[in-house]
């Protein structure tokens, strides 16, 4: 048994290791012969994969370089009180998978997928495994936070579930909306955890008068604005807006350049993140429709899709704009806000792809995304409070470079509102993740029942033609 845990340790640091980079395409290039590709070709998919994720690290490694001492004079500015340090997804990944959830995360999760697909539950087949180490983050805070490492296990592997529900949830609109290959979905934990409030905030924006008139759209934007509108403006108009908040004005004459070249980079940023994307995707179309064949052909009645990192859909402008809105919004809600402890900082700059899949619901509209986006992470912070010392003794165990005297927290995924749900559910009992887990089943049913029925309806109506 010790040998196996040791191999399990061994497997998940390697995988922490090598990166999404490397390990993505490694995975990409075992599908393609898996499915029957040529040596050839499924290489040099997996090899535009991979690069595209340099590539896209890249551009967003960019804009966190380049907004950093911005944060950082927010964070001084306004935040000098809390003691709890948002330490950011780079680090909670290494705790994630260097935590002893980390040593089961993949074959408990691989399993979980093979069991959703074969009592249709779910028609995803998830292949983003890195991003695994948020289940197991997860699962080791509550661990922490109850003291039961079956809750924790329970935690990991029920926020996997909801992930892939909610890539079938999501499939058809993250498709029509950032124009992704056919067969691709989105499976990424944190993203699909507020793709499910967008629903409840798009009915109420409905349903406010005023509120329900206002439509912010990057098309829209650049309709009425001309170049104003056009990304790279907006990105530049953002980047000012930053440094004027973040920068340290006692030296008009350093912050005024510095401002100036921060409009720059997230003009460029703004550019060059579709342009990666790009790239990635050159990669991912002959997997995703090799697949699909494949399985089209074993479940001739399903819609069985890829499910991917938002990595492929954080480019649009519809995403990045309310995004560089969100940082200092949140920075200062983290200080007004009585009884918070946590700092953000570290997630700042991540939040393009934490809110990426509300935006399809929300039609692009900027304002729409901003205002819940706002309500969402201002609530988190509560949770991340809650979770604050439980965090802490994850990330002093099994964090990387972790110093005695400070106080580790994160908003990806201490503020995540499933960290919530599970850490009450560990205070209540079993029965709690029962019936938690009777409810993803429950909406897995519905969801899968609602694309059964689009399927049929669209091959009735592609006959009849």
């Amino acid at each position: 048994m010790e040998s196996i845990t040791a191999l399990l340790d061994f497997f998940a640091t390697f995988i922490n290791d090598l990166g999404n980079y490397v390990f993505i395409p490694i995975i990409f290039l075992i599908l393609m012969k898996i499915v029957g590709r040529s040596w050839g070709e499924s290489i040099q998919c997996a090899m535009k994969v991979g690069i595209g994720f340099i590539a896209l690290s890249m551009a967003v490694n960019l804009m966190i370089d380049q907004v950093s001492p911005a944060i950082t004079g927010l964070t001084e500015r306004f935040g000098s009180s809390l003691d709890a340090i948002d330490v950011g997804g780079a680090a909670t990944a290494v705790m994630g998978f260097g935590s002893s959830m980390g040593a089961i995360i993949i074959p408990l999760c691989v399993g979980i997928n093979i069991l959703m697909l074969v009592l249709k539950l779910t028609d995803c087949v998830n292949v983003d495994v890195f991003n695994l180490h948020q289940n197991a983050s997860m699962g080791a805070i509550v661990y922490a936070f109850s003291g039961n490492f079956l809750y924790g296990v329970l935690t990991a592997g029920l926020f996997h579930v909801w992930a892939l529900v909610a890539a079938d949830l999501g499939a058809d609109q993250n498709e029509k909306f950032f124009h992704l290959p056919k067969g691709v979905s989105i499976s990424h934990p944190v993203a699909n955890t507020y793709l499910i409030f967008a629903y409840p905030f798009n009915w109420l924006f409905d349903h406010i008068p005023g509120i329900r008139n206002i439509n912010i759209t990057p098309e829209s934007v650049q309709k009425r604005l001309g170049i104003l509108g056009d990304p790279t403006i907006i990105g530049f108009i953002l980047g000012i807006l930053l440094g004027v908040l973040g920068f340290d004005w006692s030296d008009p004459y350093t912050a005024g350049i510095s401002t100036v070249q921060l409009g720059m980079y997230m003009a460029a940023v703004m550019l060059l993140i579709p342009k990666m994307t790009s790239i990635m995707m050159e990669g991912l179309v002959p997997l995703s429709n090799a697949v699909r064949k494949t399985l089209v052909k074993r479940f001739p009645d399903r819609d069985i899709t890829v499910g991917m990192d938002t990595a492929l859909i954080v480019g649009n402008p519809a995403v990045i704009a309310p995004a560089l809105l969100l940082i200092p919004v949140i920075v200062l809600l983290a200080v007004v806000l009585p009884g918070n402890r946590v700092m953000p900082m570290g997630d700042l700059s991540q939040f393009v792809f934490f809110i990426a899949c509300m935006v399809p619901v929300f039609k692009g509209n900027i304002f729409r995304t901003w205002i819940s986006s706002i309500v969402l992470f201002g609530g988190g912070l509560y949770i991340a409070t809650w979770m604050t010392d439980a965090t802490n003794a994850v990330f002093q165990q099994f964090g990387a470079n972790a110093a005695e005297g400070v106080v580790y927290s994160s908003l990806n995924p201490s503020a995540n509102p499933f960290t919530g749900l599970f850490a009450w559910a560990s205070q209540v009992g079993l029965p709690a993740f029962i019936l938690i887990g009777g409810i993803l089943v429950g909406v897995a049913v519905l969801v899968h029942r609602r694309r059964s029925a689009s399927i049929a309806a669209a091959k009735a109506e592609a006959v009849s033609k």
